[in-house]
């Protein structure tokens, strides 16, 4: 089975800028991650369940060292499909009832 759908992580700071997850860091202490203004540029997950575990991993196991820079962040998950893709995905859906 082909995975169509594609998911991103969008990092919100205080309302006011919004970044992307680039690649995610694992060390001794915890997570961290860099950002990145560029959804081009940014981790992509096939499956929704997945981009919700990572960030739930990240929320519960920041690095401490690292606390004072990603303290304000808030992570939401993004769907990033084209529409056309989301249109097969539904058809085929709706062909098998």
């Amino acid at each position: 089975m082909e995975h169509k759908r594609k998911f991103i992580i969008k990092v919100s700071i205080d309302n006011l800028k919004s970044y992307y997850i680039k690649k995610i860091y694992r060390n001794s202490i915890g997570y961290w991650y860099i950002r990145t203004t560029k959804i081009e540029k940014s981790k992509i997950w096939k499956f929704k369940k997945n981009c919700q575990n990572t960030i739930d991993r990240i929320q519960k196991n920041i690095d401490t060292t690292k606390l004072k820079n990603f303290k304000d962040d808030i992570l939401e998950i993004i769907e990033i499909t084209d529409n056309k893709t989301l249109r097969n995905i539904k058809l085929k859906k709706l062909n098998k009832k």
